[in-house]
């Protein structure tokens, strides 16, 4: 539920920028580059079942809606850094896993890293 309130306020807010600077082609973008990216991490989810949850697909399709706006290479660079930090964080979690004496011990929450990645992506781009 409040995964679909945040990627209808996140389709607003793209639909409102993208009037805002006359192209429309920019909300496109986004839903394009959010539902490939939702598709892709699904395909993944798939390919192992419980390495990735059905979270982390929504997650990566909120993310997607504000990364992919600003076009395929923050996008890139968005996926790149899901990966790396996901090894790191992978690390660090099961080095001081605070669930470790529960049933979900060994279960590694993925969704921080692809909103930290997505963060990072679009700082990258409004730097360079």
């Amino acid at each position: 539920m409040w995964i679909a309130v945040g990627c209808l306020a996140q389709v607003i807010v793209d639909i409102t920028y993208a009037l805002s600077v006359n192209s429309l082609f920019l909300a496109l973008q986004a839903l394009l580059f959010a539902a490939l990216s939702a598709v892709l991490q699904c395909a993944l989810a798939l390919i192992k079942p419980g390495a990735l949850g059905f979270g982390d697909v929504t997650t990566t399709l909120l993310i997607g809606l504000a990364v992919g706006m600003f076009g395929l290479f923050p996008v890139v660079f968005w996926w790149f850094a899901i990966s790396v930090l996901g090894l790191l964080w992978l690390a660090i979690w099961t080095r001081f896993d605070p669930q470790k004496h529960t049933r979900f011990a060994g279960k590694t929450p993925f969704a921080p890293t692809i909103v930290v990645a997505g963060a990072i992506s679009i700082a990258m781009h409004a730097l360079c």
